[in-house]
C-alpha cells in the first residue's frame, strides 16, 4: 500500500511539472514587433503660398483647415505649427487627417505631422512647410524670415572663418526681396552689422576665438521686414 502511495505522488509531482514547464515554454514566446508609423504628407495649406481660404473670426484672427494624407500604422496625429516672427510652437493633437487652427493674420508660420501608433513610442515626422496667413485688404506681404543652413547651430570652426549661408522665401516672388542685413558678433542677440547683400551667402573672414551669434534680417521692396532665428557658432 504505501509503495502504492509513493507512485501515486510521484505521477503527480511529474505531471505538475509537465505543466509548469508548460507554462513557461509559453511565456517565453516572442511577441510580434510593433509596427512603426511612417511618416504623413502634407496637403494643405500648400507649401510656401499665401493662405487666402481661412474664415476670418476677428480684425486680427482667421481659422484655417490643416490637411494632410493617412500614414500607415499610426493612431493619431499631432501638428507642430510655428509662429515664424516669433519662434513659438503649439502642438496640436488629432485623431483624423483634418484639423482647424486660428492663426494670426499676415504672419508667416511653418507646419509639420508627427505620427504616432499605440504600439510603439516611436513616431514618424513629415516634411515641414511654410505658409503666409493672409490678410484683408494686404497687396504685398512681409518675406519670409530667412532660413539659416550654415554654418550649422552651436557648430565649431576654424578662426580662419566661415561662409555665412541662408535661404530667403517671399510670397511676392524671390524678385521683390531688395536686400539681407547680416548681424554678427559675440553677443545675444546680434545687432552689429557685417555687411548688406543681394546673395544669399556672406564670408566672416578670420574671427578671434569665442562664441558668435548671427542673425539674417530680409528686406522687400515695399519696406517690409523680418528677421530670422539667432544661430551660433565657436571659433577655436
Amino acid at each position: 500500500m504505501k509503495k502504492s502511495l509513493n507512485i501515486y505522488i510521484a505521477l503527480f509531482i511529474s505531471i505538475l511539472s509537465i505543466n509548469c514547464g508548460g507554462s513557461k515554454d509559453d511565456d517565453s514566446e516572442p511577441k510580434p514587433t510593433p509596427k512603426i508609423p511612417e511618416a504623413s504628407t502634407l496637403v494643405f495649406p500648400l507649401k510656401n503660398e499665401i493662405c487666402t481660404t481661412g474664415e476670418f473670426i476677428s480684425d486680427t484672427e482667421s481659422e484655417v483647415e490643416f490637411e494632410w494624407n493617412t500614414s500607415k500604422n499610426t493612431n493619431s496625429y499631432e501638428l507642430i505649427l510655428k509662429d515664424l516672427n516669433t519662434n513659438n510652437e503649439t502642438k496640436n493633437a488629432s485623431n483624423t487627417t483634418k484639423l482647424k487652427i486660428r492663426l494670426k493674420q499676415n504672419t508667416p508660420y511653418s507646419w509639420k505631422i508627427i505620427s504616432k501608433s499605440n504600439e510603439t513610442t516611436e513616431t514618424a515626422i513629415s516634411e515641414e512647410w511654410q505658409l503666409y496667413n493672409a490678410s484683408e485688404g494686404v497687396k504685398n506681404y512681409a518675406p519670409f524670415p530667412a532660413n539659416l543652413i550654415l554654418p550649422d547651430n552651436e557648430s565649431t570652426i576654424p578662426n580662419t572663418g566661415t561662409n555665412l549661408e541662408w535661404q530667403g522665401l517671399d510670397v511676392d516672388g524671390l524678385d521683390d526681396i531688395e536686400m539681407y542685413t547680416i548681424f554678427l558678433e559675440t553677443e545675444n542677440p546680434p545687432t552689429t552689422i557685417l555687411n548688406t547683400t543681394n546673395a544669399l551667402e556672406m564670408a566672416t573672414g578670420s574671427l578671434t576665438t569665442g562664441t558668435y551669434y548671427w542673425s539674417v534680417s530680409t528686406k522687400d521692396k515695399s519696406g517690409n521686414t523680418t528677421t530670422s532665428q539667432i544661430n551660433s557658432f565657436i571659433v577655436n
